[in-house]
């Protein structure tokens, strides 16, 4: 936790010192020295150009750098580079939403915003390149430093040294082998493991810290009924030391689930301690994604959904009317779908096919050319003239949009499957309903004309669900549009 104040602190002031010397700067450069000078005691010059430029800054800082994740790392100055510049199109956008409130003299000229962007990019990507550097290769050596002392086996010291050596906010200063009768001598180095000492064997561990200057102790071991370890634990405690272990249970079995989890469509686990009031609990699951992005994709939704079902409107009065004429029945459609985890809802679309087709189905399943859980027939003879029209230019599914309003689906997801489909599923088709379902996705933009194997299709939208982000739903509207116009994979 003091590392991730650490970072967040120097984070914060990164960014607040790159917007003021920013905004300064480009005032000076373009009103001169002497207007520079005098800004410092300009109240409005400060409220009226500053003070934007910094909220747009702070806005840009949440939403593109720092989460619960976020540590200093060794970055490259061009990937300093890159973060600097997706932060600084954030607070382009965000300051330009101000300025369409705000009107004085300096703001309203387009030299002085795009200076202080110029600048924010350059004094941003010095001072994360130099500041992370600098924190990561000196901070471990100051007496701000967490001492550390690590009790483990010989098998496990390798890998625990070297993990904590990579917390630039941990100095680790000495090493107890479990098991083992280690003596000290004046007269002889230590046995060193990855440049540790090797100080004591586990009866002396507690010794040891009791008489050194220890702020945190690290114990990995094999199982945790050994009476050296709670002992040790306990002692420990009671000096006030904080101490960390790891638990033997949880390894094996995340071991074990990775050793037997199947390729082709069972995530990484990833595993979360947690408390459930005073009961330490274990929470194991697929990574979760970061709120914001999926805050974002909701927005992206609603943008679309209003777009779209206003289309749907008005096409209400040209393709409504004309499958009214073609055939008797309901002008739209509404089927019981499943969606993200087994909910259900309604979906809606333009009626395609006549009001007897899902009687019919089942004289017709014997034609099904997919393999697997899902019905696909070339020429389905339960769609109407009209239907086949408007599932070619893929009219049917605008009244879809009403769906993704509702918050049922979203512009880009996985197919949600029918209600017999569901009940048919095996444990690893379910986990493409973790997301949303979508009217387009992975399957729809790669031809799914051409694709008559159910398990391909759970294999893309699985793939579709562990690499998600933002710029591919992105990529697939577009592709979804270039396929819509050039009438490719419908059917």
């Amino acid at each position: 936790m003091k590392r991730k104040k650490l970072e967040l602190t120097i984070t914060i002031i990164i960014y607040f010192a790159a917007a003021l010397m920013s905004g300064f700067l480009a005032i000076g450069v373009l009103q001169g020295v002497q207007k520079l000078t005098t800004t410092f005691l300009n109240e409005n010059i400060l409220v009226a150009a500053i003070f934007p430029l910094l909220t747009a800054e702070i806005f840009a800082m949440v939403f593109t750098l720092y989460d619960g994740r976020y540590a200093f790392q060794h970055m490259s100055f061009i990937a300093c580079a890159v973060r600097a510049i997706k932060s600084t199109a954030v607070v382009a956008g965000i300051w330009a939403g101000i300025l369409l409130i705000e009107k004085n003299s300096i703001t309203e000229s387009r030299y002085y915003f795009v200076t202080a962007l110029i600048l924010n990019v350059i004094f941003l990507t010095l001072g994360l390149y130099y500041a992370q550097r600098y924190t990561i290769e000196h901070f471990y050596k100051t007496d701000s430093a967490s001492i550390c002392a690590i009790m483990t086996t010989r098998e496990r010291a390798p890998l625990i040294t070297d993990l904590l050596k990579k917390d630039w906010s941990k100095r680790v200063e000495a090493l107890a082998l479990l098991g083992e009768k280690v003596t000290a001598s004046a007269d002889s180095e230590p046995e060193k493991i990855d440049h540790i000492p090797v100080v004591a064997g586990g009866d002396g561990f507690v010794t040891w810290v009791r008489e050194h200057a220890i702020d945190e102790a690290y114990i990995y071991v094999d199982h945790l009924d050994d009476d050296t370890v709670t002992s040790a634990i306990k002692e420990l405690g009671e000096m006030g030391v904080k101490v960390t272990m790891n638990l033997p249970s949880v390894e094996r079995l995340e071991k074990r689930l990775e050793k037997e989890r199947d390729e082709r469509y069972t995530p990484k686990i990833q595993a979360d301690l947690d408390f459930n009031g005073d009961v330490p609990s274990l929470s194991m699951g697929p990574p979760e994604q970061k709120m914001r992005y999926m805050a974002l994709k909701r927005v992206m939704d609603i943008a679309g959904g209003i777009v779209g079902s206003i289309i749907a409107l008005i096409l209400v009065v040209f393709v409504g009317t004309a499958i009214k004429l073609d055939s008797p029945g309901p002008m739209f459609f509404a089927q019981e779908r499943i969606g993200k985890n087994g909910r259900k809802f309604k979906m809606y679309k333009f009626r395609s096919m006549y009001r007897d087709a899902e009687e019919r189905k089942k004289a017709l399943m014997a034609q099904n050319e997919m393999n697997g859980l899902m019905f696909k027939m070339k020429d389905d003879p339960r769609i109407t003239k009209v239907g086949k029209f408007i599932r070619k230019t893929s009219l049917d599914e605008f009244p879809q949009f009403f769906n993704v309003l509702k918050g049922d689906m979203s512009l880009v997801g996985t197919r949600p499957p029918t209600v017999g489909e569901f009940e048919e599923y095996s444990n690893y088709h379910k986990r493409r309903l973790s997301m949303k379902p979508g009217i387009t996705g992975m399957w729809q933009v790669s031809g799914r004309s051409d694709i008559t194997d159910f398990e391909e299709v759970v294999r893309m939208d699985c793939s579709y669900i562990d690499n998600w982000s933002l710029w591919l739903d992105i990529k697939i509207l577009f592709k979804t549009v270039a396929v819509v116009l050039k009438h490719e994979g419908a059917g």
